[in-house]
C-alpha cells in the first residue's frame, strides 16, 4: 500500500471558504489520505459546515482558541500519515497536487517536495501552467529563496513533507511562526524536488490573517526576521542573501503608513542595523539593478524613498 499521507487544515471562522478548501482535498487523485481539520475556536459555522461534509478519511479536532501557529502543532501531533501537507482554510489545490508532490519526493528519493502557488482573489481566474521543470536542490537554497522573498518558499503550505522533517520543530505561539520556523526545517536537508508546476491556490481577502496589514503582525516579524538572521549568520557568516533579507525587511516595515510601527522601529535601532547592514557586498551582489537603487535611495532618505514609493503605487492602482 501506499504511503499515507496527513492533510492538515488548521481554520478558524472559515465558513465562507472551507468547504471549497475541503472539496479540493477530498477529490484528490491520491486517495491514501487523512484529513485532519483543526477548528480552533470558530465562533461562526465553520464545525457545522466541517461536519456537513461526510467522507471517512476525515478527522476533526474541535479546541478552543489558540491560534494558528500552535493549531499546527496540533495537528501534525494528530496526524498518523508518514507525509504532512498542510492547507489553508480559505485556500485550495489542484486535484492531482497530492500525488504529484508525494511522486516526486519518491522518485527522486528526497523528504521534500515544493510545488508553486499564484495569489487570486477571487475564484475566477486563469493562468498558464509552464512547461515543467524540476530541479534537484539543497535545501539551503530553499533558504535563500526565502530570504529573497521568492515565489513565497516562506510558507508551510505548499510543501509535501516527510514527517521526520515536519515534527522536527514546532510551531511557536506567535504571529509570524512561518518566519522562525521554515528555514530551520529545510536547509539541512541534502537535496529538495522544486518544482515550477502551479498546485497551489492562495486566496488573498479582506479576512485573510496577512491579508492586511496590521501593527503587532509586523513587530512580530521584525523580531522573527532578526532571529532568523543570528541564527544563519552564525552557520552561513557570508551569506549576503541573509544580509539583503534584513535591508529589503526594514524597508518594507517603514514603508507602512504606520506612526507606533516607526516608532517601535525606531526604538528598536532599525535605522543603526540598515546602516550597518549597508555594505558594498550588498551594492556587488548579483541584486538586479533597480534593487539596489532602492536600497541606496532608503540609505540616503528613508523618507525619500516612501514618497517615490507612494507615488509609484498610486500611478500603478
Amino acid at each position: 500500500m501506499k504511503d499515507l499521507i496527513s492533510v492538515v487544515v488548521n481554520v478558524f471562522n472559515g465558513e465562507k471558504y472551507i468547504k471549497k478548501c475541503l472539496d479540493s482535498i477530498i477529490n484528490q487523485t491520491y486517495k491514501n489520505i487523512e484529513i485532519l481539520i483543526v477548528n480552533d475556536g470558530s465562533t461562526d459555522k465553520t464545525l457545522e459546515v466541517c461536519k456537513s461534509i461526510k467522507d471517512k478519511r476525515i478527522r476533526i479536532i474541535d479546541q478552543k482558541n489558540i491560534g494558528i501557529s500552535l493549531s499546527r502543532n496540533v495537528g501534525m501531533d494528530n496526524s498518523k500519515g508518514d507525509y504532512i501537507f498542510f492547507v489553508d482554510s480559505d485556500d485550495f489545490i489542484e486535484k492531482d497536487t497530492i500525488e504529484y508532490l508525494y511522486n516526486l519526493c519518491k522518485k527522486e528519493d528526497v523528504p521534500l517536495s515544493i510545488c508553486q502557488s499564484i495569489e487570486i482573489h477571487d475564484y475566477d481566474f486563469k493562468f498558464n501552467q509552464p512547461e515543467e521543470k524540476v530541479d534537484l536542490i539543497p535545501g539551503i537554497e530553499i533558504v535563500k529563496k526565502i530570504l529573497l522573498n521568492l515565489e513565497r518558499n516562506g510558507n508551510i503550505w505548499g510543501k509535501m513533507m516527510r514527517r521526520d522533517i515536519a515534527t522536527k520543530y514546532r510551531f511557536e505561539d506567535r504571529k509570524i511562526s512561518d518566519v522562525v520556523v521554515i528555514y530551520k526545517m529545510v536547509m539541512d536537508i541534502d537535496k529538495v524536488a522544486y518544482s515550477n508546476q502551479i498546485k497551489y491556490y492562495y486566496l488573498k481577502h479582506k479576512d485573510s490573517i496577512v491579508g492586511s496589514h496590521t501593527t503587532k503582525w509586523s513587530m512580530d516579524y521584525y523580531k522573527g526576521m532578526l532571529e532568523r538572521y543570528e541564527v544563519l549568520k552564525e552557520r552561513y557568516p557570508d551569506m549576503i542573501e541573509n544580509q539583503i533579507s534584513v535591508l529589503w525587511s526594514i524597508m518594507a516595515l517603514y514603508s507602512y503608513n504606520d506612526k507606533e510601527l516607526e516608532e517601535f522601529l525606531d526604538k528598536e535601532g532599525a535605522r543603526r542595523i540598515f546602516k550597518k547592514m549597508f555594505t558594498m557586498k550588498v551594492i556587488s551582489s548579483k541584486l538586479k539593478r533597480k534593487d539596489k537603487q532602492k536600497i541606496i535611495l532608503f540609505r540616503i532618505s528613508s523618507k525619500l524613498y516612501k514618497k517615490i514609493l507612494n507615488i509609484h503605487l498610486k500611478r500603478k492602482r
